[in-house]
């Protein structure tokens, strides 16, 4: 028999993975599947730096940066970064 807290995060993981997929349904067209990509700076230009993906044309969506900040643990104490990072493009 399951305990109360193993059903509540059960209940809660679900939760999650539903709002994630939905996210992602929303943002599929945006997905760019290169492996490498060019960095391009505010105008557009390319330069030199170039980024690991998949990535996210325009960057994470400010719908998906906030759902992983609400609902996942913050690990910035191991890596001196924060959830607040997560969203802002890194060369």
């Amino acid at each position: 028999m399951a305990s109360s807290t193993s059903a509540s995060v059960e209940a809660l993981s679900q939760v999650f993975q539903t709002q994630f997929e939905d996210i992602c349904r929303d943002i599929q067209g945006s997905v760019l599947s290169d492996i490498i990509a060019p960095w391009t700076d505010d105008d557009g230009a390319v330069t030199e730096s170039c980024i690991l993906g998949p990535s996210v044309e325009g960057g994470m969506p400010e719908r998906l940066a906030v759902h992983l900040r609400d609902n996942l643990v913050n690990f910035s104490a191991f890596d001196g970064g924060g959830s607040h990072d997560w969203n802002v493009a890194m060369p």
